[in-house]
């Protein structure tokens, strides 16, 4: 199978995993032909508060170059998170390995600047990446995104609902702000927008 198709097919499990609760954009895909199209990450995620940049990749081997992974995505996810409640990330996927792991913008950085190597091994991603649990069904996965994503809320969340009501306005400026930080300069036509299933 073409490595396009296989990370086509990794994406559309991923789609299909997603929490019913989360509302979900995918960003125009930079290869698709869309003059000075240069996206820091793959998908939006949001669900009150946090707002969720997700680059995916998945790979072969037992080490993701730091070559697929690009400047501009680094540079955007890693401005966005400036935002309260933004977080950005990495959804790396090990295909021979059947291990998938989340490592945050911040851990690739730090990477980058603290280790020589020239590609990701899967032994720093299970010490530093959180694991997602997957299973396999038939031919293709299936991802348990809702406990990674569950980590980031808290019992707090109670405390949010009362006064959501006074913070609604708020909210919604900023993901506005986001959104228009990871998509200034792009096409206009550069969001599409997916209900989550």
């Amino acid at each position: 199978m073409a490595s396009n198709n296989i990370g086509k097919t990794f994406e559309q499990e991923f789609k299909e995993c997603v929490p019913p609760d989360y509302y979900l954009y995918r960003l125009k895909d930079d290869t698709s032909g869309f003059y000075g199209v240069s996206n820091p990450c793959d998908y939006i995620l949001f669900r009150s508060p946090y707002l969720f940049l997700v680059e995916l990749k998945t790979h072969k081997g037992k080490s993701i170059p730091i070559a697929k992974i690009r400047s501009n995505q680094i540079q955007g996810m890693e401005k966005a998170t400036h935002y309260e409640g933004v977080y950005g990330g990495f959804l790396i996927n090990f295909r021979e390995l059947e291990e998938t792991y989340y490592i945050t913008v911040q851990d690739v950085i730090q990477f980058t600047q603290t280790e020589e190597r020239k590609s990701i091994p899967v032994e720093w991603c299970r010490d530093h990446g959180v694991k997602i649990e997957q299973k396999k069904k038939r031919v293709r996965y299936s991802y348990d995104l809702e406990s990674w994503l569950s980590r980031y809320y808290t019992s707090s969340m109670s405390v949010i609902d009362k006064i959501s009501d006074t913070i609604t306005v708020n909210k919604i400026a900023t993901i506005d702000r986001v959104i228009d930080t990871v998509m200034r300069g792009n096409h206009k036509g550069g969001v599409k927008a997916y209900g989550s299933k």
